[in-house]
């Protein structure tokens, strides 16, 4: 019984994990997109950094004033 759940399921894993890298293998410089906020382009283009990235320069901003969040003049609050 086990065996006949294990094969169909290492059977579509291996599938799903072709399926995905085939645009990879393919591309000339083939590399997965890059998800993280700091590291993508079109989001540094925006504007758009991470949150620990924004509250760092939120802190840098009202060092030495009362550290509340409204105190912070890049956030919309």
């Amino acid at each position: 019984m086990f065996l006949k759940l294990l094969i169909p399921a290492i059977i579509i894993i291996a599938a799903a994990g072709l399926f995905l890298g085939i645009k990879i293998i393919i591309q000339k410089n083939g590399k997965f997109p890059e998800t993280e906020v700091g590291h993508n382009k079109e989001m540094r283009k925006r504007g758009i950094i991470c949150a620990k990235a924004e509250e760092i320069k939120c802190r840098r901003e009202i060092d030495g004033q009362i550290r509340s969040h409204s105190a912070c003049s890049s956030c919309n609050f």
